[in-house]
This record gives structure tokens, C-alpha cells and sequence, in this order.
């Protein structure tokens, strides 16, 4: 599939410098006192045990298929199988953050629950993601839709479902005020920024039965945490990352500490259902010789190597 997007170019240098920040261990080591015995490896304002609740709520289990749309370094990915029973499938347009994802899942999950070889990861554009058709239960995206168009996200992603009660979560932060200059500077993506991309409007456009939680109390003292974390470890950010790009990182995490607390931050949970089954959806359109073989995905390895062409989840260090 493919969205058209004209971004592509933008998010490529975004998926760049984030995968310049793989492995920096300062930034592991903050994280890791951030989030404590629930860090999976990646930032997100998210853990295990959430997914855990998430997996129980929506009856994800052995059997159900999870697309995980922008998986960053795939920790919550591998933990979602690990804890549910379910088989997830990260996709990212990072290729550093996949082939980070892959070593860890073949040096060992870093949950006590084994994922039982039903985790892998692919390179890709997670707005467009070049899977089969009604191949999977679920979308998720944590932290990750800051440079899709939600309309066409959710426009592919309802081709790829599949099933009596298929979802789609998506969790997301928001700043409530427009982008300044010194935001950009910073790096800082636009899409955290108001006008915020309308999830809840795409997906109940789709006809998406849509139900919205306020996530943003957790979310605030994690930020608190990463943001101490990181700062105690400002001489090894710079020596690790560069001075000024070190010094940057934990300008970044102290913007989102400061939304916070001027109250002008938001950490949203999207869960949107469809009721009925959509194995027979007459509004897709197969090729049955498009994909023969249900489990042929595209080589991922073949395309670690190359630019991404389209979102990835990076930029925001409080997400994925």
C-alpha cells in the first residue's frame, strides 16, 4: 500500500537522527530508573503491565494477531507476546531501531514471560503497512502518530484487520498550544503540537465505534522521573551523544516536563472497535495472487539498509 505522502523525505531525516540514538547508554540507564522493573527497553509512557490490562480488556490472546505501528526498538512488542500470548508484529521506519529490536529478541526477551518465537519485526511505513490483507486482529500505535494522516492510516489499517472485533489503540500525547520556534529547534515534532492530528475524528469517520481514556497523570510522573534521570547524566549524554546533541536531548524531555506542569500536556488512549466480522468486507478489494502465502511478508532484512519512506516514532522521547 501507499499513502501518497509528500513527508516522506521529512520523516527519512526524523527516522536518521533517532537512529543515531540506539544503544546510547545514558539514555537506557534513565530510562530504566524512570520506568523501574517495567522498562522493556524503550520510553513510552507505556509498560508491560499496561499492555497486559490493554491485551485483558480488548481479549487479546493466543491466537490474535497484533500489527505494533512504530515499534521503535520493539521492547513493548516482545512484551505484549510475552504477556498475553498473542503474536505481535513490530513495524518501524527506522532500520537501526528494527535491527536494535532483533538483537535483543535474539539475545533474549527482557520480560520474565517467554514470546515463544511469536514476535518479528519488519522495516516500513506503519500509516501504509505492505502486509496482506486481513492478516492481523489489531492495530496498535503508542506513541507513534505524529506524521501520518490519520484518514489514510486508518483507511490501510482497516484493510489489514480482520475478524469478529477488530481494533484499533492508539495512544498519543499532545501539547496544546502551536509549535514555537524554539520547538523546532529542539526538534520537537509538529504533529505533538495544536493543531493535533485528529485520531478520534479518522477513525469514527471509518465507523469505528471510538472510546477515549486520559492517561495523562501516569504520563506526567514519568516524564518527571526520565527528566531527573536525565539530567544526573548530563556529562555522560554528552560524551555519549556530542555535547550539543546531548544538551538537546534533555531540553527536549524538560519541554514536555513543563507542559506538563502548565497543565497544557494531554496523554490520550484511542481504543476504537469495529462490531461484525470483516472477513468478508465487500469494501476490499484482494488479489488472491497478490500474497499466496499468508505468512510471506515482505523481507525486512532486505530493506534494513535503506532510507525508510515513512513515519516513524521516534523524535518524541517520552514515546516510542
Amino acid at each position: 500500500m501507499s499513502d501518497g505522502s509528500s513527508t516522506g523525505s521529512a520523516v527519512a531525516e526524523i527516522a536518521e537522527e533517532w537512529d543515531s540514538y540506539q544503544e546510547v547508554p545514558a539514555i537506557d540507564a534513565a530510562y530504566a530508573e524512570a520506568l523501574g522493573d517495567q522498562f522493556a527497553g524503550q520510553f513510552s509512557g507505556a509498560t508491560p503491565d499496561y499492555l497486559e490490562r490493554l491485551a485483558a480488556r480488548l481479549g487479546w490472546s493466543e491466537g490474535t494477531r497484533v500489527l505494533d505501528a512504530g515499534c521503535g526498538t520493539g521492547g513493548l512488542t516482545a512484551a505484549l507476546a510475552g504477556r498475553t500470548g498473542c503474536e505481535a508484529v513490530g513495524l518501524d521506519a527506522s532500520p537501526a531501531a528494527v535491527r536494535v529490536a532483533r538483537a535483543r529478541l535474539a539475545g533474549g526477551a527482557r520480560d520474565d514471560r517467554t514470546s515463544d518465537g511469536r514476535v518479528s519485526y519488519l522495516v516500513g511505513d506503519m500509516a501504509a503497512p505492505d502486509v496482506p490483507p486481513r492478516s492481523f486482529d489489531a492495530v496498535l500505535a503508542i506513541g507513534s502518530g505524529y506524521w501520518s494522516d490519520p484518514a489514510v492510516a486508518v483507511r490501510n489499517w482497516r484493510t489489514v484487520l480482520r475478524g469478529a472485533r477488530p481494533a484499533v489503540v492508539v495512544v498519543i500525547s499532545r501539547i496544546l498550544r502551536p509549535q514555537t520556534s524554539r520547538d523546532i529547534e529542539l526538534t520537537l515534532q509538529e504533529g505533538l503540537f495544536a493543531p493535533c492530528p485528529d485520531w478520534e475524528g479518522a477513525l469514527a469517520a471509518a465507523g469505528f465505534h471510538v472510546e477515549v481514556r486520559d492517561l495523562t497523570a501516569n504520563d506526567a510522573e514519568c516524564v518527571e522521573r526520565l527528566h531527573a534521570a536525565l539530567a544526573r547524566r548530563l556529562p555522560e549524554l554528552r560524551a555519549q551523544m556530542g555535547q550539543r546533541v546531548g544538551e538537546r536531548y534533555v531540553a527536549e524531555v524538560e519541554v514536555l516536563r513543563d507542559e506538563h506542569r502548565a497543565g497544557r500536556m494531554r496523554r490520550t488512549e484511542i481504543v476504537a472497535t469495529l462490531v461484525g466480522a470483516l472477513d468478508a468486507d465487500p469494501d476490499i478489494d484482494v488479489d488472491p495472487e497478490a500474497y499466496p502465502d499468508p505468512e510471506a511478508y515482505p523481507d525486512a532484512d532486505a530493506d534494513a539498509d535503506a532510507t525508510a519512506p515513512a513515519d516513524d516514532d521516534g523524535r518524541a522521547v517520552d514515546e516510542r
